[in-house]
Formats: structure tokens, C-alpha cells, sequence
């Protein structure tokens, strides 16, 4: 072989798996699992492409794991949009979900790869203006269980109305609740009874059953309230405690919804 042939740059698992020796298809998984570096850094990419003149090495605590499917939890900031596309795209993930916003108290002990930014389903997403917690998972049967159980899952929210002088009233707030109380048909659908109680004199907390996009507007609006900002709190089991606004974190292994 020519000198110029030797050259050639080759994938990253094919390097590999001749140097340890191992198979091209466990050299893969080493490679998407981070244990793999090129030039002192980590390449998560098999296709990725190495020269004869650089180093690769294994990390000496590399283990052949299977890349589990993973759902992520973040805390949506209001006002920011997001395509009206499923799986969320690979380019956007990586700007949302990078190891400088992951939450620092994030007690999975997931080590963060490339792959966990892949093929991400968003499920129940969250209007441009509200915020709080939404989640997204790499797990069809996570993201079926989900849209399965929505009419019995409870969504939790704190919605900010604007300040009204006939709210100071005892009546008239106590008409809120019971407004809001009332089940009602909407966009074609029967929906039940939704749970409300005031946290202060602008701010409701909401517990509602089945929520659809829209629906908490419609309660508000209907009770003769003007929003200022809705935040969604909690998901079934799986609450937003804690993670502050822009950050992520990974669903523990005990959490369910």
C-alpha cells in the first residue's frame, strides 16, 4: 500500500475495534457510550474520522453497556418557542440540554452523552408563553403510557392574573373557584372538573385531570380572569420541585407518572 493510502483517515470503530482488539459493533458502543478519546478528547461518533497519526484510547474504566432510553425533565422559561415537530431536532437538543444547564442537584448518576439528545419526544408540550415543566423522552412506551392515561393524569399549575379590585371581594373570588369547578365541553371534548384554590390575591394554583392545549386559558378566561402567566408545576408524580427555570435533569429511576 502506497504511503498515500496509509494516510487515509478511517472511522473511529473500525481504529478501534483493530487496536483492543474487540468486534466493530462493541467498539460502537464503546464509542456512543463517551468511553472513547481521540487526541485526549471524547468523540461520541463512530463514523467519526481519525488519521494513522492519532491517538485513541479507551478510557481504563469502559464498560460495554447497552444505551439505555432515557426522559428528560426541564423547566420551560416563558416566551421560549419550540417547533411544532416530533422528535425535537438533534440541533435544537443539544443547544437546550448541555452539561452547563443540567441541574447540579440531578441525583440520576446518568452520565450525559451525545445520544441522550437523540431522538427526543416531546410529550404534553408547553405554549411559548407558559412555562414549567416539561418532559421528553427517548421511550415510545414512556411517551404511549403518557398520552394513554392523559385524561386520568393530574397537571398541576400556578397561573398569575392580573390584579382586579372586584377580587379583593370574598364573593366574587369564591365565583372564580366555582367557575373554574364547573366541567365543561371544550375543543370537542368533555373534560371533568378541575381543582382550583388561591395562593394570594393574583395567583391560583390549578389541579386538572385530562388537560388539553388551550384548556387553562378557557377555565380563566371563563371566570372572567385575565392571565399575566401560567407555569405548569407538576405531571402525575413527577414534579418541577426545585429545578430552576432553563435547567434539566434526567427522570429517576423510581419516578413515574
Amino acid at each position: 500500500m502506497s504511503d498515500t493510502g496509509r494516510s487515509e483517515p478511517q472511522r473511529l470503530a473500525k481504529r478501534l475495534a483493530a487496536q483492543l482488539p474487540c468486534s466493530r459493533s462493541d467498539a460502537e458502543r464503546y464509542i456512543a457510550g463517551g468511553w472513547v478519546r481521540v487526541d485526549g478528547a471524547v468523540v461520541e461518533e463512530p463514523m467519526a474520522r481519525v488519521h494513522d497519526g492519532q491517538t485513541v484510547a479507551l478510557d481504563p474504566k469502559a464498560k460495554l453497556e447497552s444505551l439505555d432510553s432515557v426522559t428528560l425533565i426541564w423547566h420551560k422559561p416563558a416566551g421560549r418557542a419550540l417547533p411544532d415537530v416530533s422528535p425535537l431536532p438533534d440541533a435544537l437538543a443539544a443547544e437546550l440540554f448541555t452539561n452547563a444547564t443540567r441541574f447540579k442537584g440531578d441525583r440520576s448518576g446518568v452520565r450525559p452523552l451525545k445520544a441522550h439528545r437523540h431522538k427526543l419526544l416531546p410529550v404534553a408540550p408547553l405554549s411559548t408563553p407558559m412555562s414549567g415543566l416539561m418532559v421528553f423522552t427517548q421511550n415510545p412506551g414512556v411517551a404511549r403510557k403518557i398520552s394513554a392515561d392523559s385524561a386520568q393524569l393530574e397537571h398541576e399549575w400556578l397561573v398569575e392574573v392580573a390584579a382586579d379590585p372586584e377580587l379583593d371581594d370574598e364573593v366574587r373570588r369564591e365565583a372564580v373557584l366555582k367557575s373554574i369547578g364547573k366541567a365543561l365541553f371544550f375543543d370537542g371534548w368533555s373534560l371533568p372538573s378541575a381543582r382550583a384554590s388561591w395562593q394570594s390575591e393574583h395567583r391560583l394554583r390549578l389541579a386538572i385531570k385530562g388537560t388539553r392545549p388551550g384548556q387553562v386559558e378557557h377555565l380563566c378566561e371563563r371566570a372572567g380572569l385575565q392571565l399575566v402567566a401560567v407555569r405548569r408545576l407538576r405531571m402525575g408524580r413527577v414534579a418541577l420541585t426545585g429545578l430552576p427555570v432553563g435547567e434539566w435533569r434526567y427522570l429517576l429511576g423510581y419516578e413515574r407518572f
